[in-house]
């Protein structure tokens, strides 16, 4: 008899679905460009050479875009960062309060990114002052979603 702790039971239910790795790709209808993104680069800047900063990050926070390619995501990520720098500490948690569990999502991918390329490694203590006031209202919920979501900004 054969060892039955090593029978792959799941091999002889014929319901059982397995995933390929198509399955696993998210659907996204078609590739975002640094072009389509400019008009939102530029409102970005305007927002913040205006000091109007809540404005700005709930624009960034709204509608990532998802499905564009790298080059137009580092673009888009410099006018981000640009608006996350310049944010009195006093301000970010009133920033924060207004956002939604989406765009608090959207907002903990985008302090992960900066905390990951060395442009936002300058700007450290900014951004962990960010993810400090971040968790303080969400709790650890954008933390679990940003682990769980295969979606990257």
């Amino acid at each position: 008899m054969e060892d039955w702790r090593r029978i792959d039971i799941d091999a002889y239910d014929p319901e059982s679905g397995r995933l390929t790795a198509d399955d696993l790709k998210p659907p996204y209808s078609h590739t975002v460009s640094l072009q389509e993104l400019q008009p939102t680069i530029q409102q970005l800047r305007s927002y913040t050479s205006s000091g109007d900063f809540a404005a700005a990050v709930e624009l960034f926070t709204t509608d990532p875009p998802y499905n564009a390619d790298e080059q137009a995501k580092s673009q888009y990520f410099s006018g981000i960062l640009e608006v996350l720098t310049q944010v009195r500490q006093v301000d970010i948690a009133n920033i924060v309060k207004r956002l939604d569990r989406k765009q608090q999502d959207a907002l903990i991918k985008y302090l992960y990114k900066g905390m990951s390329i060395p442009e936002g490694q300058k700007h450290g203590g900014i951004l962990l002052a960010w993810f400090e006031k971040l968790t303080q209202v969400a709790g650890v919920n954008p933390i679990v979603h940003y682990l769980s979501d295969r979606r990257t900004v």
